[in-house]
């Protein structure tokens, strides 16, 4: 409900201030989450059945062709983890990449509570276009990291497997020296 009434071109302006500020703020707290608070086994962030382990993504919206195109938000902030590309395959990479992606999802969640707000000082036409801005802005990179997050999860299970064969060999090796 508008309780703020502005001219268009000035409601226009405190729009655009206004996600400004919020889109930067949000990813700026979203990088301050502690670790330990991101745990990609809780069940908001496991692959639901329907998902099929990231397949429907594909299917629906064809994200392989364009979740390269999505701008890297992590580059703003020092020191924050990047989840655009996977440089390595070791297991403790692999697992930090799944807490970052867990931290980009709520990011982008967060991103889209704010679009309610604009009501205040849009009428309602405007008001639900910021809403929608809200959710189409955020649904991509929330997409993405339902889509990126079971393959990665596959990718760490097949590190791990073969990080533990190769330190059975290392160990039957170690053995067979000592004897």
């Amino acid at each position: 409900m508008q309780i703020i009434f502005l001219e268009p071109l000035r409601a226009f302006v405190v729009d655009v201030i206004a996600w400004l500020v919020l889109h930067l703020s949000i990813g700026y707290l979203s990088s301050k989450i502690p670790m330990q608070w991101l745990n990609p086994d809780h069940w908001l962030f496991q692959t639901f059945r329907w998902e099929q382990g990231g397949k429907i993504y594909e299917f629906l919206f064809k994200v392989r062709s364009w979740k390269g195109l999505i701008p890297n938000g992590s580059a703003l902030y020092k020191g924050a983890f990047s989840i655009k590309n996977i440089p390595t395959r070791d297991p403790a990479y692999l697992d930090r990449w799944l807490h970052e992606s867990v931290r980009a999802e709520i990011c982008h969640w967060m991103m889209v509570i704010p679009g309610f707000f604009f009501f205040l000082w849009n009428n309602v036409t405007m008001g639900w276009a910021m809403l929608i801005y809200a959710v189409a802005n955020n649904f991509v990179p929330i997409v993405a990291q339902r889509f990126n997050r079971p393959r990665i999860r596959r990718f760490l299970a097949h590190a791990r497997e073969r990080e533990a064969r190769v330190a059975a060999v290392q160990s039957a090796v170690t053995c067979d020296s000592a004897a």
